[in-house]
């Protein structure tokens, strides 16, 4: 997905972080008070600090809590509320190494800990932040917000599993956290479970209804879901009440291309066009909106603009090969496809296509060296399969060509499969909130035999035998269906 098309996570985190630090600021302070005079003299001015800190007097703090450390440089609370101070004031490197000493002092201070993750979260050190998280979340199992920002840092290494547990036990232990359901709806879109994406974004807007952040990522995990209606409506919404949001324009347009409201996605596209004439994204989905209408002429223009403005963006001379070559500019419809693949080497369409054109103009040994390129990262392609054998039965070679032809037939048998187990699925489901829970059973049998790959299916089936006492044979579907699809989570095995 292109950038443009990305939640936004500055913003959010610009308006998390500090308000989450503040909260953890005040939990360190709760019951600290004023200073009394039986209390030693370092401990007095690390309890005024703390003070001070609650009140927003930072550099009043500061001068506090370094004089606590001049009576006591061990204190490893004080150093920890000083970095904690220093964060606040800008000095982010000083309030880091402030941190690591009292972690060093304190291998015990969760706050320390805390603090050393999320400050290095900010400051964008992943792995350094990941580790001081995992040590802040095994203190205190129980605190929401540790587990909030170790989801998020686990989310943007790529460990999209371990997040999607994390993010979970983070919204369960602080209900009314909506970063926690947005960061979670994210990790579910991003690991392909839209349905689990929709649930968690509409959670999140609920909790804060002006979280912008949670109405664009709930569009675009809605248009996967294929619900292009509500889409279009919430993300209507979001550009009404913020005409300046490109992105929640950008996708709206989107949205409406896959409701095939075509005029209002051009004219919502257009506006972008003008709002951000520089966005690459926003001329590539214009052009394919002029496309969809059959405007070839202002398709190929718009096309030809977003690769020109995005030299990274494979999907703009791909599309503007296919008007080319629908417009019957075969020889230029080809450079096209190259330069695709030369932007993605990996982009299978683009060497079908390529390798359809170069068909047409008689290099049977061109197009048959792209076909198979195309299969090498699309081996589930009934089409290429198709064109492979009609390439090889041109060459004389049958029994190759035969082969490619079985395959192209079991592929597209399977794809009738799965479409017939996703129709058992939804007619199981319905089935099961009619009360008829043998007939859901059924139809969850039929979808899994359909589709043994299908992880929604063996869920369901699983739910299913579970409610009728069949937790043996529930338990081999539920793992099966985690394997399958990570995301789904597997109840714990009973006796």
């Amino acid at each position: 997905m292109s950038p443009e098309r990305r939640v936004s996570r500055g913003r959010f985190a610009a308006l998390v972080t500090l308000a989450v630090l503040l909260r953890a600021a005040a939990a360190s302070a709760a019951g600290a008070g004023a200073p009394t005079n039986g209390t030693a003299p370092a401990e007095r001015r690390l309890a005024e600090g703390r003070a001070l800190l609650e009140a927003g007097r930072l550099e009043d703090a500061r001068r506090s809590l370094q004089a606590a450390l001049e009576l006591n440089p061990k204190l490893a609370e004080a150093h920890d509320q000083l970095g904690f101070a220093l964060g606040r004031l800008g000095r982010t490197q000083d309030a880091l190494a402030e941190f690591r000493i009292a972690v060093q002092l304190r291998p015990d201070l969760f706050e320390a800990h805390y603090h050393l993750g999320a400050t290095l979260w900010w400051t964008r050190d992943l792995e350094g932040a990941l580790a001081a998280l995992q040590s802040a979340v095994a203190l205190r199992p129980k605190h929401a917000e540790a587990r909030y920002y170790l989801g998020l840092t686990l989310k943007q290494t790529g460990r999209l599993e371990r997040a999607v547990q994390e993010l979970r036990r983070a919204a369960a232990l602080d209900p009314r956290l909506p970063a926690a359901q947005l960061q979670l709806g994210v990790a579910l879109r991003e690991m392909g479970d839209a349905e689990g994406a929709v649930a968690a974004l509409r959670a999140a807007r609920a909790l804060d209804p002006n979280l912008a952040d949670a109405a664009n990522a709930l569009g675009l995990a809605l248009m996967e879901k294929g619900e292009a209606e509500e889409a279009v409506r919430t993300l209507e919404a979001l550009v009404r009440k913020d005409p300046r949001n490109t992105t929640a324009r950008l996708n709206l347009g989107t949205a409406l291309l896959q409701k095939e409201d075509l005029d209002a996605a051009v004219n919502v596209l257009q506006e972008l066009a003008q709002q951000a004439p520089s966005s690459a994204q926003a001329a590539y989905n214009l052009g394919l909106a002029f496309k969809q209408k059959d405007e070839f002429a202002a398709a190929e223009a718009e096309l030809r603009r977003a690769a020109a403005l995005d030299p990274a963006l494979p999907e703009a001379p791909f599309t503007l090969g296919v008007v080319l070559w629908q417009t019957g500019r075969g020889a230029e419809a080809a450079d096209a496809f190259r330069e695709a693949v030369v932007r993605r080497p990996d982009y299978g369409e683009a060497h079908y296509m390529l390798a359809t054109v170069l068909k047409q103009s008689g290099d049977l040994d061109g197009a048959l060296k792209e076909i198979r390129e195309s299969l090498r990262h699309r081996p589930e392609a009934a089409d290429a399969y198709l064109g492979l054998g009609q390439l090889l039965q041109q060459k004389g070679e049958r029994s190759e060509a035969a082969a490619a032809f079985a395959e192209a037939d079991r592929l597209n048998k399977k794809k009738a499969d799965l479409q017939a187990a996703t129709f058992a699925l939804s007619r199981g489901r319905g089935q099961l909130k009619a009360g008829d829970a043998r007939g859901a059973l059924a139809a969850f049998r039929e979808a899994v035999g359909l589709a043994p790959e299908n992880g929604a299916a063996h869920f369901a089936l699983a739910q299913a035998l579970a409610r009728q006492g069949a937790r043996a044979e529930a338990q081999r579907h539920f793992e099966e269906a985690h394997r399958l699809a990570p995301y789904l989570s597997v109840p714990e095995a009973r006796d």
